[in-house]
């Protein structure tokens, strides 16, 4: 038995191990509804999470102990990642059938929505839903606004510190705050905790009954949107409450680089850091001309546009998807502006999705740099900086290349639901919305049909992965160069 598996997973042991460590931290996260089931009263709905969890804790932690463990490579990695935002999801899906009874395709929607921090969802009339439901949605998203990979780190661990920063680079991360990779982790975990339970404090002080509190801590600093109301924060009709999930929505899409220097250089520092300054500069432009057009359009006063403006436009750059209004029903201009902020996103190494903030300051220079070379003699240098760091050429290449990419595939995308059926902008913003990790969009996604519910499904893993993890699960020479080097070890 041992000997066939061997010979089964022959030239893919770290893929499979990875991710077979990778499931066995899912199954530990499956234990914590429990504990709402439990205190709620739902015994039936805990049992099945109990079952779900156990169910996956144990075979998968045995078989990783009888499957070697080889050197990881980096192609290897990139497929762990990939396949693994594949694979968790399905588990995930898991409750949602159980218990809920919706069909196969929606539940894995609503876990890849989940799990992706993208928030779109099938679900309707929330209130009545199961509290361990509710908790499981939440859950997810903060889960995945950390990352599934680094949640395993955690919890299970990675056997050498040259595969944990293979990891923790395919999970769509590019900066170190810290010089190791497990210290990097263990800080990211310590600061996204702690803005979890300061946010879920000041919601309690302000009304919002515990429970609520934590789901919506959980889903506001990933940058999710999932709520426990269909009608979203709007339901709460609380300006405080508002104001508090904006600020932490803006702290959960600003890069954890940032807080590192909030943390131990103070708020001076905070503000000079590029990212967050050009990240104000452009919420501050956005929620200006959303809320003269909500006033000039829809009649608006200055303060009802403000909160409506400030906090839609918050939601949607953070890619968090909250809303207090109908924004279908929006004068067409900020409609617009709304979707563009879609693709633009919050800061690299953060909770957000989208392009990001740093990558489009990096293209605008370099756009700027070659424009100013026209006019240049062609024997001066001009460097691309950000701040006073010197941005390499082969890095400059890369963020253009994944811009047009990105591009490219959020066309593809909109073609594909022109074809099924959709008018052009709501597939645009449909796509836009999936790809960035958004949530909301000018289209009614209970009308979506099975097709397009799949399309959305692979654009919000597209989204969450930043592209390159998830296409090299696609490319059959990334298998073959992965198993290669197993062999060859």
């Amino acid at each position: 038995m041992l000997m066939k598996l061997k010979l089964v997973v022959k030239g893919y042991h770290s893929l499979i191990s990875s991710l077979l460590r990778i499931l066995t931290a899912s199954g530990v996260v499956l234990l914590l509804p429990v504990l709402v089931g439990l205190l709620y009263g739902e015994v039936m709905n805990a049992l099945v999470f109990t079952l779900l969890g156990i169910s996956l804790i144990v075979p998968t932690y045995i078989l990783s102990r009888y499957i070697p463990t080889t050197h990881l490579s980096l192609s290897c990695a990139l497929l762990v990642a990939g396949i693994s935002w594949l694979l968790i999801p399905l588990v995930g899906a898991i409750p949602y059938i159980v218990i809920c009874g919706i069909p196969f395709i929606d539940a894995y929607f609503e876990s890849m929505s989940g799990f992706t921090t993208t928030g779109m969802t099938l679900l309707t009339n929330l209130e009545s839903l199961p509290k361990t439901i509710l908790f499981w949605r939440a859950l997810t998203q903060w889960v995945g606004g950390m990352g599934i990979v680094l949640l395993t780190i955690v919890i299970v661990g990675i056997p050498s510190t040259a595969e944990l920063f293979k990891l923790y680079l395919a999970e769509a991360r590019e900066v170190k705050i810290r010089a190791s990779t497990w210290v990097t982790v263990r800080d990211l975990w310590i600061i996204y905790t702690f803005y979890t339970l300061l946010c879920t404090a000041i919601l309690i002080i302000l009304g919002m009954n515990p429970f609520e509190a934590i789901t919506h801590s959980l889903t506001a600093i990933a940058t999710g949107g999932f709520s426990t109301r269909d009608a979203s924060i709007a339901a709460f009709n609380n300006p405080y409450i508002e104001g508090v999930l904006t600020v932490f929505e803006f702290l959960g899409a600003t890069s954890f680089v940032a807080h590192y220097i909030l943390f131990n250089y103070g708020v001076k520092a905070f503000f000079k850091y590029y990212e967050v300054r050009y990240y104000i500069f452009l919420i501050s432009i956005a929620s200006i001309a959303v809320t003269l057009d909500l006033m000039l359009n829809l009649g608006l006063d200055v303060l009802q546009a403000i909160r409506y403006g400030v906090f839609q436009v918050v939601s949607i750059i953070t890619t968090t998807g909250y809303l207090t209004a109908d924004i279908s029903s929006w004068p067409p201009f900020t409609k617009s502006l709304l979707l563009i902020l879609m693709f633009i996103g919050g800061n690299i190494c953060s909770t957000a999705g989208a392009i990001k903030i740093g990558r489009l300051v990096i293209a605008f220079k370099a756009i700027v740099n070659e424009l100013q070379r026209l006019y240049l003699p062609p024997a001066i240098v001009k460097p691309i900086k950000v701040d006073t760091h010197v941005v390499e050429e082969g890095l400059v290449l890369r963020v253009l290349l994944l811009i047009l990419l990105y591009i490219i595939t959020v066309v593809m995308g909109t073609l594909i639901l022109t074809f099924l059926g959709y008018d052009p902008f709501s597939a645009l913003s449909a796509i836009a919305s999936a790809q960035g990790n958004v949530g909301p969009a000018y289209i009614s996604f209970q009308s979506l049909n099975t097709l397009s519910k799949v399309v959305l499904i692979m654009y919000m893993w597209l989204g969450r992965l930043e592209l390159t993890p998830a296409l090299s699960v696609l490319i059959p020479g990334m298998w073959s160069q992965a198993r290669s080097k197993e062999v060859e070890m």
